[in-house]
């Protein structure tokens, strides 16, 4: 998972795509995914990044977590940049990417917008800062 953060410290988040297979339409990491075979979690990140936003950028390990559901756990490695745009995102994978501010998204998560559960997990747990 990787935060991308602008120059005042807003974070970019995605609209997952309409047509994905798990949580279409919710908001998401700036850009995240799986780590394929033999891959690292740092190339992961940076290859998610270009995958998914059309940006390279350095990025920063910040830690790492496990989520659990009531079918799997998956390991969690979160990385951030800042990156003040623009974005090409990839219209297979992300619906839209927009800035908001950290207490915007605080709002939308007291009002319901819908949120990836790995991202609320984070959140809640005060990672996301």
């Amino acid at each position: 998972m990787v935060l991308v953060f602008n120059s005042k410290h807003e974070l970019a988040l995605q609209m997952r795509a309409a047509h994905d297979t798990s949580y279409p339409l919710h908001w998401d990491f700036s850009a995240a995914g799986g780590i394929d075979y033999g891959e690292d979690h740092k190339a992961a990140a940076l290859r998610e990044l270009k995958e998914e936003l059309g940006i390279e950028n350095e990025i920063t390990f910040i830690g790492e977590d496990e989520f659990r559901s009531e079918t799997k756990t998956d390991k969690l490695y979160l990385y951030k940049t800042i990156y003040d745009g623009p974005f090409n995102p990839d219209p297979d994978e992300v619906a839209s990417v927009q800035i908001f501010s950290l207490e915007k998204i605080r709002k939308m998560i007291e009002t319901g917008d819908k949120f990836h559960p790995e991202f609320l997990y984070l959140w809640r747990k005060g990672i996301i800062k």
